[in-house]
């Protein structure tokens, strides 16, 4: 008897890892994609990556290799650490935009385009009708 038990336990305590971590990847990949819309990027694949940047150390936290697009068409491929408590941390050199150089040059409100008087929606930075921008291009 004691050995079904040791079984049941077994079997148990892995279907409970198992659940435990598809559950963890799918809400790490939510907030790495929230993370990654907040700047008007458009993730295109989060893969984990155990061993990437900066696995050494970095205790309960994974690893993800994020591909996205920012707010402005540019294709970026950038490693991210995050957890259930620690938010996203970006460990290579592209997070994204809004949390990195260029947070001040975009408004996070709309605007009026000062040349044709169109709104200019939030997060952009050129008129979509008649392609004023007030940022040197």
């Amino acid at each position: 008897m004691d050995t079904v038990l040791s079984i049941v336990l077994i079997v148990v305590v892995i279907a409970f890892v198992v659940i435990y971590l598809r559950v963890a990847h799918s809400l790490d990949r939510d907030r790495i994609r929230e993370h990654v819309e907040r700047s008007g990027g458009k993730v295109i694949a989060i893969e984990r990556n155990p061993f990437g940047k900066g696995w050494f150390g970095s205790g309960g936290e994974r690893i993800y290799e994020v591909r996205y697009t920012t707010r402005h068409g540019k294709s970026i491929e950038a490693t991210c650490k995050t957890s259930m408590f620690s938010g996203v941390y970006w460990t290579s050199d592209h997070p994204p935009e809004s949390f990195g150089h260029d947070v001040s040059d975009v408004p996070a409100e709309p605007i009026t385009c000062l040349s044709c008087g169109t709104r200019i929606p939030a997060r952009d930075s050129r008129c979509p009708k008649c392609g004023w921008s007030y940022q040197a291009q």
